[in-house]
């Protein structure tokens, strides 16, 4: 698999996560496959791509997300985009920030070190949603999620939604360390939508 092929799955793992949290936020559910393959990606040290997702399955939330991004523009996929551009600018602030980055990997060891939850289980998330409040969520602008107050408010799709914008996290470092850069964006629509529709042939 060639750099372009890589930068494109680990920018549908960002779009992935930020599309999971607008479904929770606007319907209080989200694809249950590809909310698994992001958060099992939070537990992975490697920078394989495809080692980290197995299979376009895996994804498949993050290629759609993509693909509808030369569509015609949703208020869905403006929400996806805000989010994901975000994270990005997210992330460079946690670069600088040391203490927070050996937190979020202390913890994270912490989680993998658990034999009677996995990581989608409701405990899990909870750790996760408050390790995302206790280290990102302390670093400013915080990230606005748009959606219905009656899923907001809830407490269990509340803490869903911080844990999947902490797989976000993972996924734009995954990306930036296979080259991905903020005005790829813009400037490589195309050739990632061709690798993406490839994918379906």
């Amino acid at each position: 698999m060639n750099k372009a092929a890589k930068q494109t799955l680990a920018l549908a793992s960002i779009f992935q996560t930020t599309a999971l949290v607008h479904q929770l936020a606007s319907t209080g559910q989200c694809d249950s496959h590809s909310n698994k393959a992001s958060l099992n990606s939070i537990l992975s040290k490697s920078e394989d791509v495809d080692e980290i997702f197995s299979s376009p399955e895996d994804l498949r939330v993050g290629f759609e997300s993509l693909k509808a991004l030369l569509g015609k523009k949703s208020i869905s996929i403006q929400n996806i985009m805000f989010y994901s551009t975000s994270l990005i600018n997210l992330e460079k602030k946690l670069m600088k920030k040391p203490q927070l980055l050996t937190q979020i990997s202390t913890e994270i060891d912490h989680l993998k070190k658990q034999d009677f939850f996995d990581i989608h289980h409701t405990n899990s998330i909870a750790r996760l949603a408050e390790l995302y409040k206790n280290t990102l969520g302390s670093l400013n602008p915080t990230i606005m999620v748009r959606g219905e107050q009656i899923y907001l408010t809830n407490r269990q799709t509340a803490n869903h939604i911080r844990a999947l914008l902490l797989a976000g996290i993972r996924a734009v470092s995954l990306w930036k360390s296979q080259g991905g850069k903020t005005w790829h964006l813009l400037l490589n629509k195309k050739k990632t939508l061709r690798y993406v529709n490839s994918l379906d042939a």
